[in-house]
């Protein structure tokens, strides 16, 4: 099979559902207890998995974190996700007496799809949380959160990062199932960040009372500090 060559970003999707593996096995004995398959041997068959993907489809792209094409994807990502955040917080507080509002805002511009899976680092429904914001935002909707306080540059700098992404649609193409890998790859790298994402949930919950460990959970954050 020849040598996948494709945006860094899906370097970074697979170097962090890595990282998490370990994490998982580090911390199986603690984890087993929580579901009936999760054993030693399984913590060792999916890191071993993991390994031999990255050795298949990634080994000569694994110093493509260091290039300017990531950073920027990264620096996109990390300022869309903390400005959705904020305009979240904000417009729960200022319309909290007016549910029905917020139930169609934050149905029609993607939050109640995509923000609980974007702020636990799933970078692929960020992205799709940044088009349908961008593509359901309307004016009148705008200047009625504006008016209550929430500040309008915060919309552009969304709308901005929405924009930004569009750069980088061939960073997530392995993921969503386009031609970048045959379907034979498409499928691995897929089902192993399906399979760290189901992990991330139930480990993050487990570990609600333990921040340290909960970070290592984190595919946002594990991301972040490749």
């Amino acid at each position: 099979m020849e040598t996948l060559t494709v945006c860094s970003t899906s370097v970074a999707t697979v170097l962090a559902c890595q990282k998490i593996a370990r994490t998982f096995k580090e911390n199986i004995f603690e984890l087993s207890s929580v579901r009936s398959e999760w054993d030693m041997e399984y913590a060792i068959s999916l890191n071993v998995w993991i390994d031999d993907t990255i050795e298949k489809h990634y080994a000569d792209s694994l110093d493509a974190l260091e290039n300017e094409r990531y950073r920027q994807w990264h620096e996109i990502m990390v300022a869309a996700l903390q400005h959705l955040k904020v305009l979240r917080a904000s417009v729960k507080i200022d319309f909290k007496n007016d549910k029905e509002f917020l139930r169609d805002f934050f149905e029609r511009t993607g939050y109640n799809a995509y923000f609980s899976d974007a702020k636990n680092g799933d970078h692929l429904g960020l992205f799709n949380f940044l088009k349908t914001f961008a593509a359901n935002i309307d004016e009148n909707t705008r200047q009625k959160i504006v008016e209550r306080g929430t500040v309008d540059a915060l919309f552009d700098k969304i709308l901005a990062c929405a924009n930004r992404v569009n750069e980088f649609r061939d960073c997530f193409v392995a993921l969503e199932g386009d031609a970048v890998l045959d379907n034979y790859g498409k499928k691995e790298v897929a089902s192993i960040y399906t399979t760290i994402q189901d992990i991330c949930r139930v480990a993050i919950a487990y570990y609600q009372f333990d921040p340290d460990k909960r970070c290592g959970f984190s595919y946002y954050k594990v991301l972040v500090n490749l």
